[in-house]
């Protein structure tokens, strides 16, 4: 004679429980929600300010998806700057992620077809009269869906991504959407050098 709910010793209703319990959980680096506070604590931020960390609230979340490519670029703001953050998916992996910090150099119109090679120019820390020429070397260009992501809504974009490098630390990503293009530049930071605070997820407080 069988248990109510049991066939030969196991639940019956086992498996349904299982299986409504295993819900996706997000990553921590994917998907922040808008307005969550993000502190940063890297060699640029102490170079900069001479304070070990700096807090900024994420105002932008760009998600781009593409052949090979799962990227989200985190703008994110104090009073005095703003800065991006970009989590990048590992190719091959489940769930390891690349973390860099980056400015938008330039913001302009698409005027003749981007080049192989691009020279951008820094101002020298230690002597203002001077600057820095940097050699970037075109190594890609990626076709991708952009989602972009803030506090009024949601919009979505075909983009291109022309991804560049400068030695074996400094890159630049220009974005690539219609004639408008964008120029985002940086380097590599670790997973110690950033702090998450997350907001409270709209869907989530609806629950």
């Amino acid at each position: 004679m069988a248990l109510f709910g049991r066939k030969d010793g196991k639940s019956l209703f086992g498996r349904r429980k299982d299986a409504d319990s295993k819900k996706p959980v997000r990553h921590e680096l994917v998907d922040i929600p808008i307005e969550s506070m993000i502190e940063l604590s890297d060699i640029i931020t102490y170079e900069e300010t001479g304070d070990t960390s700096r807090a900024f609230k994420l105002v932008t979340r760009k998600k781009y998806e593409g052949e090979a490519l799962r990227r989200y670029m985190y703008h994110i703001r104090d009073a005095e700057e703003e800065v991006v953050i970009s989590v990048d998916h590992v190719v091959g992996t489940r769930e390891e992620y690349e973390i860099s910090r980056w400015i938008v150099d330039d913001e302009c119109e698409l005027g003749d077809p981007l080049p192989d090679m691009m020279t951008l120019y820094f101002p020298d820390p230690e002597n203002e009269q001077n600057d820095i020429a940097v050699e970037y070397n075109r190594q890609e260009v990626i076709s991708a869906t952009l989602t972009v992501t803030d506090v009024e809504g949601e919009q979505k974009f075909e983009v291109e991504l022309h991804e560049y490098v400068a030695g074996d630390d400094e890159f630049m990503s220009i974005e690539l959407c219609g004639d408008w293009l964008t120029f985002y530049v940086g380097t590599m930071i670790t997973r110690s050098d950033i702090e998450i605070y997350p907001a409270l997820d709209p869907e989530s407080s609806r629950k």
